[in-house]
Order: structure tokens, then C-alpha cells, then sequence
């Protein structure tokens, strides 16, 4: 049996994603990728190593719908998203996942990609968030790439009241059947589809804060 020195490892492998991104693990030295922002993930036992049809369509999601001010990203895992909207000019940004050891890989990968006075990386969970136990509490675009059932007990939870009026909203985690479950939720909540891309299975849903 090999172990998990021994297995080939997917993340050892340059990650070319939207127009922009380029992901490229912490070992290794990209080669020169004129136009590209490259983010320099060890994602170690957290979720986030790029590889991930939903951490690619939101991260095209935040190419084409980026904008200057705060962002939340809930459920951050490796912080992937967090640094990637930091190169994009986001700030401040709030990073928060409920696993202990994630947030240090968060921590570590904010310091290796130069972005760490820029991005807040928390121990914490939406009420958390929503209390302002971690700094912001809202913000004009909030990015959860968590699993569908996760994002149901947000919006129960007041997931809305995390995007400012006329903010936007990027969920992925999504199921292509699962999509009309969230919607029906959007439109629960004063959020209106904005937009939503998918890839292989997965759906990536954008909606604006209406109310």
C-alpha cells in the first residue's frame, strides 16, 4: 500500500484557472507566467488546493465579479479564495472556518502569499460572524464554498444579512440538483440571481442582496 509520501500527489501540479489565476504548490518554483497572479497554496489536510471544481468556479467567480472594499469568506479552508481576492485588490478581508487546523494552514499560506495584513483569518462559525466576535460582519461580496446542506442551515442562520444592499453573494458546494433548493432559498432571504456557472456536477451560484 503506498502512503501518502508515496502516492502521486495532484497538487504537485501547476493550476491554470479563469484568465488570471495560476496555483502552484508551495514546493514548487513556478515558471514565468507573464499576466498571471499566482497563488502559492500548501493546503496540507485542508480543503482548498485549487484542483476542486467548486474552488475553480469560484474563483472564476471572483475574476469576473471582484470589486474594491471588504469580503467574508466562510468556510475558508486553505484561505485560497481569501488570497486570491486580496490580489484582486480586495480589503479587509475575513476568513473563517470552524477547524482548528485549517486556520493555521489559512495563517501560514496568507504569510507565504504576502497577503497576511491584509486578510483575517478566524477560528469561528457564521453566528460568530454575525455576533462580531471576528471583525467584519458584513461585507459587499461574501464568498461559502461549503456543501449545499451547510449553506441551507446558513441562510436559516442569516447568511443574507452578511451582504451589504446591492452585494453580492458566491456559493458553490452545490450539486447541479441541489441548485433549485438554493434558489428557492435566494428569493427566501432578498437575494436575487445574479448569475451561475457550473462544471462537471457542480454549480457555482451568484446572487445580489436586494433588500
Amino acid at each position: 500500500m503506498q502512503t501518502a509520501t508515496q502516492r502521486p500527489d495532484k497538487r504537485l501540479s501547476l493550476q491554470s484557472i479563469g484568465q488570471r489565476f495560476l496555483v502552484v504548490p508551495a514546493a514548487v518554483e513556478p515558471p514565468p507566467a507573464a499576466g498571471k497572479i499566482v497563488l502559492h497554496i500548501d493546503a496540507g489536510a485542508a480543503f482548498g488546493d485549487g484542483a476542486h471544481p467548486t474552488t475553480q468556479l469560484c474563483l472564476a467567480a471572483l475574476e469576473r465579479h471582484h470589486r474594491p472594499g471588504a469580503l467574508i469568506d466562510l468556510g475558508a479552508g486553505t484561505a485560497i479564495l481569501s488570497i486570491a481576492a486580496a490580489r484582486l485588490g480586495a480589503a479587509p478581508i475575513l476568513a473563517v472556518d470552524i477547524d482548528t487546523a485549517s486556520v493555521a494552514i489559512a495563517r501560514a499560506n496568507l504569510e507565504r502569499n504576502g497577503v497576511a495584513g491584509v486578510v483575517r483569518v478566524e477560528e469561528g462559525s457564521l453566528a460568530d460572524v454575525l455576533a462580531g466576535r471576528c471583525g467584519l460582519t458584513r461585507a459587499p461580496i461574501v464568498v461559502a464554498n461549503i456543501l449545499a446542506n451547510v449553506l441551507v442551515d446558513f441562510f436559516a442562520d442569516g447568511l443574507a444579512e452578511t451582504v451589504e444592499p446591492g452585494g453580492l453573494l458566491i456559493l458553490s458546494g452545490i450539486l447541479r440538483m441541489q441548485g433549485p433548493d438554493i434558489r428557492t432559498r435566494l428569493s427566501w432571504h432578498g437575494m436575487k440571481l445574479a448569475a451561475e456557472e457550473h462544471r462537471n456536477d457542480w454549480l457555482c451560484i451568484i446572487a445580489r442582496r436586494t433588500e
